[in-house]
């Protein structure tokens, strides 16, 4: 009788201490809100119940829309606005907002940007997020896509404004005059956001081309560049299918390893996977293969 009452006690608690883990089963991640001034980022441990996939997008949005202590913080979502549908494939999410989207204020859209992909980043098979408004892709300031982001394009800077700028030195690698060598250009006092990674920053600057007439641009002017994000020591810079057409004026390896050296001269990492449209399967032009990171190649520089 004794071993009976054990046994029964044993089985209670069990399924006692079982129904005090399901509170809490699922996958650890952050949600990201506004705090109360609505003028930064805070965020919120979350247990994901959905492991991936789109019953895992629909529960997030759901969080993101609920923080558990509104005194702390607010959604970054207005409640006037709705995601209508998504789309998941290919490492991407893409969000399609209604109209209302459009009637935000610009500091409180880039919060929104901001807290919508650092949320949905965490989620495996996620590792960017575009934006559509009405149907259309969310366009910036001068009538540009946005296209893909990424966490590294909203680096976050606790007590600091989203409007605040610092200067940074840069060295970039550019083609030399014949395009058989990288030529390299020193920028000093650049300034910048503090929610642009250097990273990105290194990419945009080589894409607007060199100060000088004895050095040539190595990206193209049709080319957008769609993300750049940094995971592991890795940076990846994905662009759009552009970047494959012609328009080049240099050897195929300074082209490419003017982006490589460039970021890693100043960034925080020692390899970079270059991306086409989120693909890394490319052989650019015949020549460089760009399924796997690259690194460093001092040998491509003038002396």
């Amino acid at each position: 009788m004794k071993k009976k009452i054990g046994f029964l006690l044993c089985l209670f608690w069990s399924v006692l201490l079982m129904g005090c883990s399901d509170e809490e089963t699922g996958t650890k991640m952050d949600i990201y809100y506004v705090n109360p001034d609505g003028n930064a980022l805070v965020q919120e441990e979350y247990f994901r119940k959905e492991p991936n996939g789109e019953e895992s997008v629909e529960e997030v949005l759901e969080a993101l829309r609920k923080p558990e202590d509104g005194k702390v913080a607010q959604s970054a979502i207005p409640k006037e606005m709705e995601v209508e549908k998504f789309e998941v494939g290919e490492q991407k999410l893409k969000l399609f907002w209604s109209e209302e989207y459009l009637e935000m204020e610009k500091s409180r859209e880039v919060l929104l940007r901001a807290a919508v992909v650092r949320t949905f980043v965490q989620i495996p098979g996620i590792s960017y997020v575009s934006f559509y408004v009405d149907g259309e892709p969310l366009k910036d300031l001068s009538g540009n896509p946005v296209g893909l982001m990424c966490a590294e394009d909203f680096v976050q800077n606790t007590g600091s404004s989203l409007k605040s700028y610092q200067t940074t030195d840069l060295k970039l690698y550019f083609a030399n005059s014949d395009g058989t060598k990288l030529s390299s250009e020193k920028r000093t006092d650049v300034h910048y956001n503090v929610n642009t990674s250097v990273e990105k920053l290194v990419v945009e600057k080589l894409m607007k081309g060199p100060s000088s007439d004895k050095r040539s641009a190595t990206i193209p002017d049709s080319v957008k560049l769609l993300g750049v994000s940094v995971k592991e020591g890795i940076c990846y810079v994905n662009f759009d299918s552009a970047f494959l057409s012609d328009g080049y004026n240099q050897k195929p390896e300074i082209a490419i390893y003017s982006i490589v050296n460039s970021i890693i001269a100043n960034g925080n990492v020692t390899r970079v996977q270059i991306l086409v449209e989120g693909s890394g399967d490319v052989v650019f032009k015949g020549t460089v293969d760009l399924s796997e990171p690259l690194e460093w190649r001092a040998d491509f520089i003038e002396e």
